[in-house]
């Protein structure tokens, strides 16, 4: 991927005149780039279903993320028409990455048994390629999980109601729309909740540990889980198996037994019964699949919504497994950026915002000077175009530029606004802008959560909200799927929650019918 001066200004017209699928998230140029890169490169088995140009802008380790819908539509389409063709076309699509994945996992943890200080130049320039190649290929999936899913949760849901229709059953596509979409797979929070939980229930069966646990400040219980053999080396294990699961595209959130114990503390301080939650999460995917093969029975729908919701099936599973990937790159690969930064005078945050071509140029003495590294970090524009073409502005010229392509339009005036139903039920609360996993934490009880979209590390305060109102998403969207295994109302692709609602605004949340109403102004 070359930089390309010019490349914004001489693409200016098209930018403006483009659609754009808009994203918020915790992210750096370093790990978002590579899914870009990913997604943008034409494969072979992606049979026709890559990207053609992508758009962000950075800020204080978050990302505004832009894809061109021309490119959503078309990898949708194409996906639709495939899937229309092939008997279980997603399925055996699938099996075309698994290779990848496990080659990618595999250096994984290869890399955790080499001393980086050790390696000379040519040596860690070699494996750090050798990081950047085995993810690239991971991840190029990305283009065709993304073009599906936000492509066709409109579709779905009109064309289950065209169904619904003949059928006079109308007055249930909410609910019949929820039950058809709802996810059949756990996903990794859920496992590595369920396996905290079945810490928790063994520090339980362990009475004094467990009155420990309840009573002692969390400096204490560390030093005393140690003393129970058994207990810790479950926390240990918890420690191997699931000590990525809250990173996000910038942070390395590494989960050690520390945080695990304070994690088990949190348990008990809720006061929640563990087997029932162990219970519940274990069978809501066991129901979701008894629920989802008894309604189709019913409505016998026609081949193409069949072939719809097996996709969207399919790819929810998909995406949490693209997900856990690219986590796991965010650990590895700030090990791997940590120390091309010591060798040359950058820290770790700040090699994050290198793109991937320009860490591997620090080893030619290519080196982008500190001061283009502090300008990204307060603010910096990134735009490419094909495989191998991209450009990065920063500051002042990045700002100015950005509010030319999305000017904002007033929305003061609108009280009530509506999108796709992803989990039924009605609820009022105090809205919460959450633009980032860090403002989570200001959240409290009874508040509704508001964002652009949600993603894993935002789990904490979702735990929290009554209900949940995204911009975006799709039917395989994060908001869709955790507010179905917390039984929350969730109204997902507003396209416009955070532009009309404000911190302070009462609103009611009707996730039967999709609508979103505002009760009281801040």
């Amino acid at each position: 991927m070359k930089l390309t001066r010019g490349l914004i200004k001489k693409n200016l017209n098209l930018i403006q005149n483009k659609k754009w699928y808009h994203q918020r998230f915790d992210g750096s140029p370093h790990f978002l780039t590579l899914i870009s890169m990913a997604e943008l490169t034409p494969e072979k088995r992606k049979l026709g279903c890559h990207c053609t140009s992508h758009f962000g802008l950075f800020e204080k380790d978050k990302a505004d993320w832009y894809i061109d819908l021309d490119d959503i539509e078309r990898i949708a389409k194409r996906v639709i028409t495939l899937g229309l063709k092939t008997p279980h076309f997603s399925q055996e699509l699938m099996k075309h990455w698994a290779k990848d994945m496990a080659n990618f996992y595999q250096f994984c943890h290869e890399l955790e048994k080499i001393d980086l200080k050790k390696l000379p130049h040519q040596e860690l320039k070699n494996l750090y390629g050798k990081y950047v190649s085995l993810d690239l290929k991971a991840v190029s999936s990305s283009s065709i999980i993304d073009g599906f899913a936000l492509g066709t949760d409109e579709l779905i849901q009109k064309e289950l109601v065209r169904l619904l229709k003949k059928k006079e059953l109308e007055s249930q596509s909410s609910r019949y729309f929820s039950v058809l979409t709802a996810p059949i797979h756990h996903s990794f929070i859920n496992e590595a909740e369920v396996a905290l939980s079945k810490v928790a229930l063994q520090v339980e069966k362990t009475q004094r540990l467990a009155k420990i646990f309840r009573n002692k400040p969390i400096k204490l219980l560390r030093k005393i889980i140690k003393k129970y053999p058994r207990v810790f080396a479950l926390l240990k294990r918890q420690e191997k198996n699931y000590f990525w699961s809250k990173n996000n595209y910038v942070h390395n959130n590494y989960i050690d037994v520390n945080k695990w114990v304070v994690e088990i503390k949190s348990v008990f301080l809720s006061g929640i019964n563990i087997k029932e939650r162990i219970s519940q999460i274990l069978n809501t995917s066991k129901r979701n699949l008894k629920e989802k093969a008894k309604l189709l029975k019913y409505l016998n729908p026609p081949k193409k919504l069949r072939v719809l919701l097996e996709i969207s099936e399919d790819f929810t599973h998909w995406q949490d497994e693209r997900k856990k990937q690219t986590y796991w790159s965010t650990h590895y690969g700030s090990l791997l950026l940590s120390e091309v930064g010591r060798r040359f005078g950058f820290t770790l945050h700040e090699m994050k915002y290198h793109f991937p071509t320009e860490a591997l140029s620090l080893f030619s003495q290519s080196l982008i000077s500190k001061k283009e590294i502090k300008s990204r970090l307060k603010k910096c524009l990134w735009y490419q175009k094909g495989q191998d073409k991209y450009e990065v502005i920063t500051e002042d010229s990045a700002r100015r530029i950005y509010h030319k392509i999305f000017e904002k339009k007033s929305l003061k005036a609108v009280n009530d606004f509506r999108g796709l139903s992803a989990c039924r039920g009605v609820a009022r609360g105090l809205v919460k802008i959450v633009k980032s996993a860090t403002e989570t934490k200001k959240l409290k009880e009874g508040d509704v959560l508001v964002a652009v979209m949600t993603r894993p590390d935002y789990i904490v305060g979702i735990k929290k909200a009554v209900a949940i109102v995204t911009n975006e998403g799709g039917v395989t969207c994060h908001a869709a799927i955790v507010s179905r295994e917390l039984n929350i109302p969730c109204v997902i692709g507003t396209k416009i929650a955070t532009e009309v609602l404000h911190d302070g605004d009462i609103v009611e949340v009707n996730g039967n019918h999709g609508v979103v109403t505002v009760i009281k102004r801040n």
